[in-house]
């Protein structure tokens, strides 16, 4: 910069000279503000005929006393060959450097700057001769960073994908789309570009170090929901996020994750922290969504027939086929173990779930329904008590004496349903917290309490109730491990 430059337009506020000159970025001449706010700001710098330095001494503090910031400048003799700028700004943001670590501000670089462009996919200028050397506050090597927005190696060869990697396939699909120059047809002056990347989790993962997972949530670090999606730019830098353009995109909600794209239109008008794109006539806006969702759907179509999706259903295939041989060998495990007993010659397993209990009641009711009181008409699982059963008296089938048999596959206080209707209870064996004539079952809606008693009749059975010395119907309860062995001779062993 001449002095003049430096004076005019690096100190002043609210300049720019790149508003006129469509090869430069930056219309609002907001820089100076960021820097500012510091405890000095020194600047050397040199053109190809002279050098000079400036000096700003605490820039913040007479801004904030309403005071101009007041920089000294003065030339100098040259200090290096050729051309260049020296910035150093002490004392930035209070001090605040928990961001300024290597991860974080190389990932700001490549997401929200012009060095991190997606002008080279988009064929608006050839490789650029350009780096960044960066050292940060965690590091004390140099990284060298080379231009343009980084995307990961395309890899959308499906069957050789599947082929090599199997269910884990879709997590590694790359595959990018170009539709460039395009025209508005209702303003065919304005000119877009579209740079849409599809890519699996893992390919994400590979290439973006910060995106978050259970093992690593520290600072800097975002979920792929945070980051990933569709952005409007601006001189191919990303300015908004327009994920809700997306829709009839995948097969689910967070579908747009597999997105990593870029849309470019220099008729953007940005609000002045270039946060938004609010300024932009919404006509205009209209026009580029409808457009990119036509381009969106034919992607879809794309990657249905021999893509990522196709993926993820044989995925979806395989996963099913793995989970359910390792069911299958956790079952046939578990059946081993169980306990058995003989039922007139026929072996069977006894229950560990309410669906088992039933079962195993229906085999035993079926050879022997005259040691049991009720007899069961219809079962149900979809809501309210299990059975309903039939009370065994001298009535016909169709005028029967009707009753509620809940199951329970081990008997707790907690029953969840009322006493009113209940006459019987069927569980496998008692839960060990209850205490004979001690321990309370309440029902829903009821202010009444019954307990659990126990009785032998003449045969030497056990005999066990829920009541109260409040109400005359006792509710039955048959603990079926125990009722099997000492009626039946059936033990589980």
């Amino acid at each position: 910069m001449s002095f003049d430059v430096l004076k005019r337009d690096f100190w002043g506020l609210g300049r720019s000279t790149s508003r006129d000159d469509p090869a430069k970025i930056g219309e609002k001449g907001h820089g100076t503000k960021i820097f500012l706010k510091s405890e000095q700001v020194y600047v050397k710098t040199q053109t190809g005929t002279e050098a000079c330095e400036s000096i700003c001494e605490r820039p913040w503090e007479s801004l904030g006393s309403n005071q101009m910031h007041s920089p000294s400048i003065r030339r100098i003799e040259k200090w290096k060959e050729g051309t260049g700028t020296l910035v150093v700004v002490t004392g930035y943001n209070e001090n605040e450097r928990a961001s300024f670590t290597r991860e974080v501000v190389r990932d700001y670089i490549y997401w929200f700057t012009k060095f991190g462009s997606v002008e080279l996919l988009a064929e608006r200028c050839d490789s650029v001769n350009l780096k960044i050397t960066l050292c940060c506050l965690d590091s004390e090597g140099y990284e060298d960073l080379d231009f343009g927005h980084r995307f990961p190696e395309e890899n959308p060869d499906a069957e050789r994908l599947f082929s090599t990697l199997g269910a884990n396939a879709a997590d590694h699909f790359v595959k990018r789309y170009r539709f460039l120059n395009l025209r508005l047809e209702d303003m065919p002056e304005v000119s877009f570009d579209m740079i849409l990347s599809v890519e699996g989790d893992q390919a994400k993962r590979l290439y973006n170090p910060l995106i978050r997972d259970r093992a690593r949530k520290g600072r800097g670090t975002y979920k792929v929901g945070d980051r990933y999606g569709v952005w409007l730019c601006k001189d191919y830098i990303p300015v908004e996020r327009i994920n809700e353009w997306i829709t009839g995109f995948g097969t689910g909600s967070n579908s747009y994750t597999l997105l990593h794209g870029f849309i470019n239109c220099q008729h953007l008008k940005l609000t002045a922290n270039r946060g938004s794109v609010k300024n932009t006539s919404p006509k205009l806006l209209e026009a580029i969504r409808h457009d990119f969702c036509a381009k969106l759907e034919s992607i879809d179509k794309d990657l249905s027939g021999s893509g990522i999706f196709t993926l993820f259903d044989w995925q979806s295939e395989q996963r099913t086929l793995a989970q359910e041989k390792g069911d299958f060998e956790r079952r046939k495990k578990l059946i081993s173990g169980k306990k058995k007993a003989s039922l007139g010659g026929l072996e069977v397993l006894a229950p560990n779930n309410e669906a088992e209990l039933f079962g195993l009641f229906m085999e035993v009711y079926s050879r022997n329904p005259d040691s049991f009181h009720f007899e069961p008409l219809d079962y149900s699982t979809s809501r309210g008590i299990d059975i309903i059963g039939r009370v065994k008296t001298a009535n016909s089938v169709t005028d029967p004496e009707f009753a509620y048999v809940e199951l329970k596959f081990e008997l707790r206080p907690e029953l969840n349903h009322g006493f009113k209707y209940l006459g019987f209870i069927l569980c496998w064996d008692f839960d060990r917290s209850i205490v004979f004539d001690q321990t309370a079952f309440a029902a829903i809606s009821e202010t009444e309490e019954r307990f659990l008693k126990q009785s032998i009749n003449s045969d030497g059975h056990h005999l066990y109730f829920l009541d109260s010395p409040k109400v005359a119907r006792k509710i039955e309860v048959i603990r079926l491990r125990e009722y099997l062995s000492e009626r039946l001779g059936i033990d589980f062993k």
